[in-house]
């Protein structure tokens, strides 16, 4: 989108007419919207991408039964169709891949149906691959495409990645069907994502109403946030009552857009750049991932160094986010103190306090025949991946791993071990599976904080588990160091997702390489390092406007992500944004 590779956009406008012949406001508006849609339509590509638009309506009809179901069947497709890029990340970023269980708020399970269903596949599927041919029929045919560049590349990573997960599935007896929507899912949803964002550069209208609808979003989740929190709407009060947010890509988005502000060359002090700049730092703090913290602080870091010279907007611009951000932090009672102890119980592990749970051996022989070299941690301490206690009175991440890459807070995984009918897990933290209660979904009355002992120990344990999962997983990785153990192998001895019946550890790379072999990590570190070059990249470059930083720090964070748990692999979610953000940056060179 900048410099010499931007090239006039191809999208089709609805050509206007003149006074006398315009017609109503309601026939206009209506036109407005459907008129590039249907001029599309004359090309083998458009009605391809009305095709899957309309059976993806039939399938959300068909897998929602409810009012909801037809709302989402109307809107979502058309969404996609006319707007390709903007659709598919307000689908993104609205939709938590989070299932209710009673105990978790609205907010917490917000438009959960489009990630967890009861279908086969998870209703985003056919929408991304809906928004993809929608896309391409914009600009379709390309003229000067060349796939020797770094979006090529990326292209041809992805790829690979689906035919490796397949190719593991099929040696191991998976069915077709089975090998493609359990495996390789994730990976067709990033391949998918990158032929979304590449073509942001030729569609004028994305390219308008993308920073629009993505601010806009962001602003209205706290907003909710705001309202839900005396009302108890909350992910897990014993944590923080100020926790809403559970699925740690929505604030891992909010990260990447901040940073994308600092410093935009498009920068503005109006109320709505304000507010955006405010908002974003505060869903990050009210998802209370660590992860998030880590990983968007290191991105800020490198994307200041890079870009100096614009210290002075830098400065001023964080002055004023650090004034407003403490003034709520403050102003809430015991929000300060939460945050405080989120990030007390990340150290008191490494400070051996006594907090800090010790596994005890498993005994139990891995499927491999080699026998663990670490326990798992024992029943009364087995820690959350968010950090937060379970459903019970002890916090046991002892069920199926969730849609979000975290382990369930039950005793109780699948009697499968594999995803569900949904395409998510069917024992994910907040399904009914996995927690099960019987308090009523109306609104509960905000809990005090948890006792600063209790909460420091949770977090603790829960930093111990992490650390522990990534010693053993290495152990099984070098006993299984050229085959893996399949991808539907039961979980290994001494993970600290102990009843977990698929494999599942606390890291992208290792998990890659436990199910589907050596070639998988390489090819997601090589995919990672390629987007991270490009962002870097598009940082330093004076012509990349807030979209496109914002793109960048998305890829510069990822990374920092992945190595706290299986995201990439384990959800739909995140290889969706981590595709548009990566297709965003490294768009594929035309010309001659």
């Amino acid at each position: 989108m900048n410099g010499a590779d931007t090239r006039p956009p191809r999208q089709p406008l609805h050509p206007a007419g003149d006074a006398t012949s315009r017609p109503t406001h309601v026939r206009g508006w209506v036109s407005d919207v459907i008129a590039p849609i249907a001029a599309t339509s004359r090309r083998p590509v458009g009605l391809a991408s009305l095709a899957v638009a309309a059976l993806s309506a039939a399938y959300i009809a068909w897998t929602l039964r409810s009012p909801v179901g037809l709302v989402f069947a109307v809107v979502l497709p058309l969404l996609v169709l006319r707007l390709p890029v903007t659709g598919i990340m307000l689908v993104a970023l609205v939709a938590q891949e989070i299932k209710p269980n009673g105990r978790f708020g609205e907010l917490t399970t917000l438009g959960y149906q489009v990630f967890i269903s009861p279908g086969k596949a998870p209703i985003v599927l056919p929408l991304a691959l809906t928004a993809a041919l929608a896309a391409a029929a914009l600009w379709w045919p390309p003229t000067g495409f060349r796939l020797r560049s770094t979006g090529g590349a990326l292209l041809g990573i992805a790829g690979a990645l689906v035919v490796v997960a397949v190719g593991s599935g099929f040696l191991h007896g998976q069915s077709p069907f089975s090998a493609v929507n359990q495996n390789a899912r994730p990976f067709v949803l990033l391949f998918l994502g990158l032929l979304i964002g590449m073509s942001l550069r030729w569609l004028r209208d994305d390219q308008r109403t993308l920073p629009l609808a993505v601010g806009a979003t962001l602003v209205a989740l706290v907003i909710a946030a705001a309202v839900g929190i005396p009302l108890g709407e909350t992910a897990d009060d014993r944590l923080s009552a100020y926790f809403v947010y559970y699925d740690s890509a929505l604030p891992a988005v909010a990260a990447a857009v901040f940073i994308g502000l600092l410093g935009d060359r498009d920068w503005r002090w109006d109320w709505r750049h304000v507010a955006v700049l405010v908002a974003t730092p505060l869903l990050v703090l009210i998802s209370f991932r660590r992860s998030v913290w880590l990983a968007a602080f290191a991105a800020s870091v490198v994307v200041l160094v890079l870009a100096w010279r614009r210290w002075r907007r830098y400065a001023r611009q964080l002055a004023v986010v650090a004034v407003a951000v403490a003034v709520v932090v403050l102003a809430a009672p015991g929000f300060a103190a939460d945050l405080g102890l989120r990030s007390v119980g990340s150290f008191e592990l490494a400070n051996g306090g006594p907090t800090a749970s010790k596994p005890t051996p498993s005994g139990t022989p891995s499927t491999s025949g080699t026998p663990t070299a670490a326990g798992s941690p024992s029943a009364s301490g087995r820690p959350g991946a968010a950090g937060s206690p379970g459903a019970t009175a002890k916090p046991t991440p002892t069920g199926r791993p969730s849609a979000t890459g975290r382990p369930s807070a039950t005793a109780k995984p699948s009697a499968s071990g594999t995803p569900s009918s949904s395409g998510g897990p069917s024992a994910s933290p907040g399904s009914a599976a996995a927690r099960p209660s019987t308090a009523p979904a109306t609104p509960r009355p905000p809990s005090p904080s948890p006792s600063t002992p209790e909460s420091v120990k949770h977090q603790a344990e829960s930093t111990s588990g992490h650390i522990s999962d990534l010693r053993v997983g290495w152990q099984h990785v070098r006993a299984n160091l050229w085959t893996g153990v399949g991808p539907q192998a039961p979980q290994l001895p001494g993970m600290a997702a102990a009843d977990a019946t698929r494999v599942y550890v606390h890291n992208e790379l290792l998990q890659d390489w436990l199910r589907y072999g050596p070639a998988m990590p390489l090819l997601v570190v090589a995919f990672l390092v390629v987007a991270a070059l490009v962002a870097l990249r598009a940082v330093r470059d004076p012509a990349s406007d807030g979209v496109v930083r914002g793109a960048a720090a998305f890829c510069l964070i990822a990374p920092l992500c992945l190595m706290t748990a299986p995201f990439l692999s384990e959800t739909s979610r995140w290889p969706l944004v981590v595709g548009v953000a990566a297709g965003i940056v490294a768009p594929p060179r035309v010309g001659p």
